[in-house]
C-alpha cells in the first residue's frame, strides 16, 4: 500500500511511554509520540500520522529520516540558533573583567571603557551594550572615585 511507513523502531513500547513522560520540549514529545504511534499501530502511513500529530506530512518524513539516520539522540537534539553576536568579544571582555577587578587600574565610567574599547581593540560599542555588559554579563561595577 502507498504511503505506508516502513521503519523500524529499535524502541520498545514501555521506554517510548518513559520518554514520553520525560520530554521537556513539545517537538520532542511530538517526536517521540509519532514513534509511539507507529510502533503500537495506531496509524500506518506518514499522512494519517501527520493529522493525528497535528503537523505537516513533510516534518513527520524530516523526523523520520532522522530517526533512521541518527537514532533517538538525533532525533532529539536540539538545534541552536546563532542569535546576535555580542557587541563586545570574549577576548576583550575577558580583559574587561580583568581591568574591572582590578582596584589600582579600574575603570571610573562607562565612557572611559568606551573609550578604552575603541582604542585598544577597535570595538566602537555603545553605551548601553557596555553598561549592560559590565552589570549583567559580568557582573562588576566601577571603581569610586574618593579624590576629594
Amino acid at each position: 500500500m502507498a504511503g505506508v511507513c516502513k521503519i523500524e523502531i529499535t524502541e520498545t513500547v514501555p521506554e517510548l511511554k518513559k520518554l514520553l513522560n520525560h520530554q521537556k520540549t513539545a517537538s520532542g514529545f511530538q517526536k517521540i509520540q509519532a514513534l509511539y504511534l507507529l510502533k503500537i499501530g495506531q496509524v500506518a502511513t506518514v499522512t494519517e500520522l501527520a493529522v493525528t500529530l497535528g503537523v505537516n506530512r513533510i516534518t513527520v518524513q524530516r523526523w523520520l529520516r532522522q530517526y533512521r539516520k541518527d537514532g533517538l539522540p538525533g532525533l532529539l537534539q536540539v538545534k541552536q540558533n546563532g542569535g546576535r553576536k555580542p557587541a563586545i568579544p570574549a577576548e576583550a571582555r575577558d580583559q574587561l573583567e580583568k581591568r574591572l577587578n582590578d582596584p589600582d587600574n579600574g575603570f571610573q565610567s562607562y565612557g572611559e571603557i568606551q573609550t578604552w574599547l575603541q582604542e585598544e581593540y577597535n570595538i566602537n560599542a555603545s553605551y548601553k551594550a557596555v553598561y549592560a555588559t559590565v552589570r549583567y554579563q559580568l557582573k562588576s561595577k566601577l571603581i569610586k572615585n574618593n579624590k576629594k
